[in-house]
């Protein structure tokens, strides 16, 4: 199965979203497309950070099971601590939506890396 990979600090997370997933967090972000929250690459476009957690939250479910909301918060602030930064959590998250199937650009082969280290 295809996965992102987000390394913060010493621990790596696979990131995926499933359709199950995909639909839970696309409610949760008020009926909105997972893709619009990207909008056309303005910054006037670019979404809160609570979109980007939930989306990021979702994306952990697939493998790393029990990862709860505020779990992911402290993820967030870690990968923030550790150098990374909001437009270095959406190039993440674009990568999330790539091997999830959202658009074309999804690798060949099982497992794609988006470190942690945009700062």
């Amino acid at each position: 199965m295809l996965y992102a990979t987000l390394t913060v600090g010493s621990q790596e997370y696979k990131l995926r979203l499933s359709a199950k997933v995909a639909v839970d967090v696309e409610r949760k972000l008020g009926g909105k497309s997972l893709l619009s929250l990207f909008g056309e690459g303005n910054l006037n476009d670019l979404p809160g950070v609570e979109p980007l957690i939930a989306v990021l939250h979702g994306s952990l479910q697939a493998y790393e099971h029990g990862i709860t909301l505020d779990k992911a918060y402290e993820i967030y602030d870690q990968y923030i601590e550790d150098g990374g930064s909001y437009v270095g959590l959406i190039q993440v998250l674009i990568e999330v939506l790539k091997v999830s199937g959202f658009f074309k650009g999804a690798p060949e082969k099982p497992g794609t890396t988006a470190q942690a280290t945009e700062k």
